[in-house]
């Protein structure tokens, strides 16, 4: 399955350098067809994980969340 997110430029306060920072996106595509197979019981849990956002950005080196946009 294909991994869904976003990547930006940011800054890394571990690396302490320019880098591209990731964030974790939302398989819509899995979802509409969750939701269809249950009837609409799973847009619930779909609407509740696209507003999360799956923890933020991270630094695409290290891995690390102290990044800044």
């Amino acid at each position: 399955m294909e991994m869904v997110g976003e990547k930006k430029n940011g800054a890394c306060r571990t690396c302490i350098k320019h880098v591209f920072v990731f964030r974790k996106g939302t398989n819509h595509l899995l979802h509409l067809t969750l939701t269809v197979m249950t009837f609409g019981v799973w847009s619930i849990i779909w609407l509740l994980i696209s507003l999360n956002k799956l923890g933020g950005w991270r630094c695409i080196e290290c891995g690390s969340s102290e990044v800044r946009l």
